[in-house]
């Protein structure tokens, strides 16, 4: 049985289509391949005018960002008239593309200044700074007109937000700032921005503190500041700034950075006793440090119920070093220095030896130092002492020797004491 054909086909239905409507059909598609086309030159621009403008401008010459970015590259080679007027089109026909370019306007600004029209430049480049804060070009110029102007707390201002900015401009930046705060108007100037702890102090802490030519500058910075925030990160910076006042001589500084410090204690200034004050301190630069060695060490017990330490020492067979050092702040007058140990075996040839430094500008100077053998039980160590005008920071050293015995000493250090007579 045949079907039954209900309609024209599908075919046969086009053919029968008036003319007007392949007209309409043809112009849809090639505003369709038209549109298409723009999309996709313009995604190329988007996508390359950052990294290569020559290529976003081969597809879209009239791209805004294309234009001020290749813009850029030539004032950065070349800024004689001819390639001024050329920067200075590409800049203005940017402007008409996106008015919002603050990359653009601060382009009219450098141009401006060269030209020797400072007024208009700042002008310029206050405007560009309103459309985004953001732009590293103009941030710079905005600081080297605040210094050209002495006006030290408005270059910080910029400073500021130029680190914000972006990661790289830490090594541009960082070196000058450093530099700078051997003023003191800027240290001035820099607390309260220091205080706001922007996101860029902490990675520029840790590079000043190992690169200013005098760290107390840097720990006035932050006492004016009133302190850095109390976590770990902050924690590790202040102990490095105070192991580099230490390294320096920098003493008076130190002092007051460490009494600015949460958690600080004046005490362990003059205190050589194992306590909570001395040892395992939240700033370790100002308690009892131990030497890390694989020959010689110790290790400090846990407190007991009067908060008393003890360090169980080391020294292998033929070693001689170092245990650990403290520094103290004694202040001129007599005093007893007395020292409580036991060992369980007595090694003839291995020694214990006490050494007090006065530090100087000159170097450190021997102020005394006492010997004992180790010996199995308890044993101690006395030595009587002053202190002048002329040694008011010292340090404290313990260092031991092994001996031949082959399996070299062992000893506990109960109690240290240093106390006025």
């Amino acid at each position: 049985m045949s079907r039954k054909r209900i309609g024209p086909s599908r075919f046969a239905a086009l053919r029968t289509k008036p003319p007007l409507f392949w007209v309409k059909i043809a112009v849809i598609s090639v505003v369709t391949a038209y549109l298409a086309w723009l999309s996709f030159i313009h995604a190329v621009a988007n996508i390359t005018w950052d990294q290569n403008s020559d290529v976003a401008l081969s597809y879209v010459p009239d791209h805004p960002l294309a234009l001020s970015r290749k813009a850029d590259e030539l004032f950065a080679a070349k800024q004689d008239p001819e390639t001024l007027a050329k920067v200075e089109a590409m800049a203005k026909q940017s402007l008409r593309g996106g008015a919002l370019n603050p990359v653009a306007i601060r382009l009219l600004g450098y141009v401006a200044d060269v030209r020797g029209d400072t007024d208009k430049a700042r002008e310029l480049m206050l405007l560009s700074q309103k459309v985004s804060r953001r732009d590293f070009g103009t941030q710079l110029w905005l600081i080297e007109d605040a210094v050209a102007r002495g006006d030290k707390k408005q270059a910080l201002y910029h400073y500021d937000i130029a680190l914000r900015t972006t990661p790289s401009s830490f090594p541009i930046l960082f070196p000058t700032l450093t530099g700078a705060i051997s003023d003191p108007e800027v240290r001035v100037a820099l607390a309260p921005i220091v205080r706001q702890a922007p996101v860029w102090l902490p990675a520029y802490l840790s590079e000043a503190i190992n690169t200013v030519e005098n760290p107390a500058n840097l720990a006035d910075v932050l006492v004016k500041a009133g302190g850095l925030p109390d976590n770990v990160t902050y924690r590790g910076i202040s102990n490095a700034l105070l192991v580099q006042l230490a390294s320096k001589n920098k003493f008076p500084a130190f002092r007051q950075y460490y009494l600015s410090l949460k958690g600080s204690n004046r005490a362990a200034f003059q205190s050589a006793s194992l306590t909570k004050n001395t040892v395992n301190v939240r700033y370790s630069a100002v308690g009892w440090q131990v030497v890390e060695s694989p020959g010689i060490g110790g290790s400090f017990s846990q407190p007991d119920s009067k908060g008393r330490l003890a360090l169980s020492a080391f020294a292998g067979s033929g070693e001689r070093g170092e245990v650990m050092r403290k520094l103290l702040f004694l202040d001129p007058g007599s005093y007893r220095f007395q020292a409580q140990f036991s060992a369980q075996d007595g090694v003839s040839d291995a020694e214990i030896r006490w050494d007090l430094q006065c530090i100087t500008a000159e170097g450190n100077v021997a102020k005394w130092f006492v010997t004992t053998p180790v010996r199995a039980g308890n044993f101690a160590q006395m030595q009587d002492f002053s202190i002048g005008n002329d040694c008011r920071n010292q340090i404290l050293i313990l260092q031991a020797a092994g001996g031949s015995n082959q399996l070299g000493a062992e000893f506990t250090l109960r109690s240290i004491n240093i106390t006025p007579r």
